[in-house]
């Protein structure tokens, strides 16, 4: 029986908040000072972290089954 995946992909708003994140201090208050930009721009760094988490499980990049590794060893009757 296949297995159902998850259609709706999640990965993707990740990478839109971190935009957002990035970008709100510029847009919104120009006259803000450096240190609120830095944490911005962390929060953006972090947001892109974890997309890129996100996006490796949604694409099955990550670790395989064990069900679909290869067999390993040597079997008694060789």
């Amino acid at each position: 029986m296949a297995r159902q995946q998850n259609e709706t992909p999640v990965a993707v708003w990740y990478f839109i908040a971190a935009t957002f994140a990035g970008t709100l201090p510029n847009l919104l208050f120009p006259g803000v000072v450096a240190w609120v930009r830095i944490v911005f721009a962390l929060i953006g760094v972090a947001l892109i972290a974890a997309g890129i988490v996100r996006l490796r499980a949604e694409m099955g990049w990550g670790a395989k089954p064990e069900k679909d590794a290869p067999p390993s060893g040597s079997s008694p009757d060789a």
